[in-house]
C-alpha cells in the first residue's frame, strides 16, 4: 500500500493504535489490559448486513526497523462466529514516500463463516481503500510539509458532513419561515 509520506511519519501513525482505529470505518478501541493487549470492536458491512465483532488485539512493534505484528482473536456479537488473525506489516522507503507491506492470515469459523468468506474480497478491497485514504490523511496531518493543507482539507470534509448539512438546512428554514412571521407581524400591526 503506497503512502506519499516519509516512513517516519507513516510509522508514527501506524504505531499508535488510537490513530490506526481512527482510520478504520466502523472500529473503536476499547480498554488496554495489563499485558499490553487491547479490546477492539469492528462492525463489518456485507451488503445490507452489518456484523459487529469484538476482539482482543496484541501489537508488537519494532520502532527501529518499522516492523509490526498484530494478533487478534474474537467473535461476532452473538458469539456464533469466531475470528483469529495474524498480520506482519513493514514500512519501507520508496521514491514516492513509503510503502506498507502487509502479510497476514485470517481464520473464520462458525455460523457466518460462509457469508464472510464469500463476500470477503469485496469487503477487504473496500476497507483497504478506505483505510489507505484515511491513513494518507492522518499522515498528512503529521507531516510538517503537508500539515496545513491537510488540516484545511479535513475541515472542508467535516463541513460537508451530515451535521453541517442539517445545520445549514435548519438555518435556511428559519430564514424563510422566520422572515415570513416577522412580515406577518408587521402587517398585523399596521
Amino acid at each position: 500500500m503506497p503512502v506519499p509520506h516519509p516512513p517516519k511519519i507513516v510509522w508514527e501513525v501506524l504505531s499508535d493504535p488510537a490513530k490506526v482505529v481512527a482510520c478504520i470505518d466502523g472500529s473503536e478501541l476499547g480498554e488496554q489490559h495489563d499485558d499490553g493487549s487491547f479490546d477492539a470492536r469492528l462492525t463489518v458491512r456485507f451488503a445490507a448486513i452489518k456484523v459487529p465483532f469484538s476482539a482482543r488485539v496484541t501489537l508488537d512493534l519494532d520502532d527501529a526497523e518499522h516492523i509490526g505484528t498484530l494478533e487478534a482473536h474474537g467473535s461476532d456479537s452473538r458469539g456464533s462466529t469466531r475470528v483469529q488473525g495474524q498480520a506482519r506489516f513493514t514500512v519501507v522507503a520508496v521514491e514516492a514516500g513509503s510503502e506498507i507491506v502487509v502479510d497476514g492470515k485470517v481464520d473464520i469459523t462458525g455460523q457466518l463463516a460462509s457469508l464472510i468468506t464469500t463476500g470477503a474480497t469485496v469487503v477487504v478491497e473496500r476497507m483497504t481503500r478506505s483505510f489507505a485514504e484515511e491513513l494518507t490523511q492522518a499522515c498528512a496531518e503529521q507531516d510538517p510539509a503537508t500539515r496545513t493543507a491537510a488540516l484545511e482539507r479535513a475541515a472542508e470534509r467535516e463541513e460537508r458532513g451530515f451535521v453541517p448539512w442539517l445545520r445549514r438546512g435548519w438555518q435556511r428554514l428559519r430564514a424563510v419561515f422566520g422572515s415570513s412571521r416577522a412580515e406577518a407581524g408587521r402587517r398585523a400591526g399596521a
